[in-house]
């Protein structure tokens, strides 16, 4: 009765538009209180422990670093070494964005951060090389979910926080994934392109005559161009090695490396680049306690959430209906991203970890499946889920930035969905791709 009652009230609160951290902890009150026994102070004992954890301290901090690389020209170097390395070919601009969210992603290890600021830069050049906006935005928004996989990453932090899974194993396992998605999504819009007869690749002649410029010359300025990029990207590309560097060195926790890329991009902005004023920084800070709060109180929340399922046995449940459906460990799986694909279309990727994770590792582990290799396998479900209507957070990124309606967009998410989903399969039942760092 009390499982009842706790999923029809979130039903409705979430259908009524009660934000989703309210309709958790109210859902979960509510059939603590009239369905149990369960003394009501183990509400705020758990929302408690649910934040005052060292592990989860370096979300804020990535959140903050993120905020902090935006704003002070670290993004916008960036996308010069991207711009570099890809725009020869057709869909140039196209593919620069995507080889940008990757890149960006990499510093952030948000996907809406890196929505927001690569799309911030990109959609209107996009715009301009003659781009539908719509399909612009929708690049943008799928190239933002590849910063939730490429390690240092939120969701991961926050499903070995949860799981007591090591977070450096996950940012290991995250790498291939991570840039087998970047890839897909360039092949689809270089595709894309050809068929749209946008940004197509230019023939390359001389200023002085018509004739072709030979290979060894284009060689020569592309090599020279990539090493004028690099040169003045050389403190934003830094950031990864540092904090990358410093995990699997030892020399400090994914936690103190997020403190780190937090200084660093804030020394590197003020003082490198120098594009991002005293005043600018106090913004930054505020927008990211405000982000900060919102995430927290949904933390705290989610966690209560999760607990009381396991006070009533859901995650014993979920195995035994696992188990009884099928002993094939692929069927399961196959069972298991279905299931998330959906809950992706509806939660956000904080809430939806905290609350799932718990639910379907113990019959994930009696598979005998790896909890780093599903680890992955539930951040690409999510990270999709980020563009998934109605809820993907992406969505309402990429739209807002380009001043179009969400609406226009879906014609073009299912080519884009249709890729992620295959790699998403690959993903699944290749876990050498995420298990070979390990």
């Amino acid at each position: 009765m009390s499982l009842i009652v706790l999923f029809i009230s979130l039903f409705i609160m979430i259908s009524v538009g009660v934000p989703i951290g309210f309709a958790i902890g109210g859902a979960t009150m509510l059939s603590m209180f009239y369905c149990t026994d369960l003394n009501m102070v183990i509400n705020a004992q758990y929302c408690y422990s649910g934040i005052s954890s060292f592990t989860v301290m370096a979300i804020p901090f990535f959140m903050l670093a993120g905020l902090l690389m935006s704003t002070g020209g670290i993004a916008k170097r960036i996308v010069n070494v991207a711009s570099a390395l890809i725009d020869f070919v057709t869909g140039a601009i196209g593919c620069v964005t995507v080889l940008a969210c990757m890149f960006f992603g990499a510093l952030s290890g948000s996907g809406m951060a890196t929505a927001s600021a690569i799309g911030g830069m990109m959609i209107p050049e996009m715009r301009r090389k003659g781009y539908d906006p719509a399909y612009a935005a929708t690049l943008v928004c799928f190239g933002g979910i590849v910063g939730p996989i490429i390690p240092p990453s939120l969701s991961f932090v926050l499903y070995g926080a949860t799981t007591g899974t090591s977070v450096p194993n996950l940012f290991l396992a995250g790498i291939i994934p991570g840039v087998l998605l970047g890839i897909g999504y360039l092949a689809l819009n270089i595709i894309m392109c050809k068929k749209n007869g946008t940004d197509l690749k230019a023939v390359h002649t001389s200023e002085e005559s018509n004739e072709r410029v030979t290979v060894k010359v284009l060689l020569q300025k592309r090599f020279k161009r990539i090493l004028v990029a690099l040169k003045e990207g050389f403190w934003a590309l830094l950031s990864p090695v540092i904090i990358l560097g410093g995990i699997y060195s030892g020399i400090f926790t994914p936690t103190e490396a997020a403190c780190v890329s937090v200084v660093y991009s804030a020394i590197i902005s003020l003082f490198v680049y120098k594009e991002m004023t005293f005043q600018q920084l106090f913004k930054v800070l505020v927008d990211s306690a405000v982000i900060n709060g919102i995430t927290s109180f949904l933390l705290g929340y989610s966690t209560v959430f999760s607990t009381f399922l396991t006070f009533e046995k859901v995650p014993q449940m979920i195995t035994a209906f696992l188990m009884g459906f099928s002993s094939n460990k692929y069927v399961i799986l196959l069972l298991v991203n279905l299931f998330l694909l959906v809950v992706g279309c509806f939660l956000d990727t904080v809430p939806a970890i905290i609350i799932i994770a718990p639910m379907l590792l113990p019959a994930i582990k009696t598979l005998g499946i790896n909890p780093v290799h599903f680890g992955v396998i539930m951040a690409v479900n999510l990270a999709i889920g980020l563009c998934s209507p109605p809820y993907g957070c992406n969505l309402f990124v990429g739209a807002a930035v380009a001043k179009i309606k969400m609406q226009s967009m879906f014609k073009y998410i299912m080519p884009f969905m249709a890729v992620s989903i295959v790699m998403l399969l690959l993903i699944t039942y290749v876990p050498w791709l995420s298990l070979m760092f390990l």
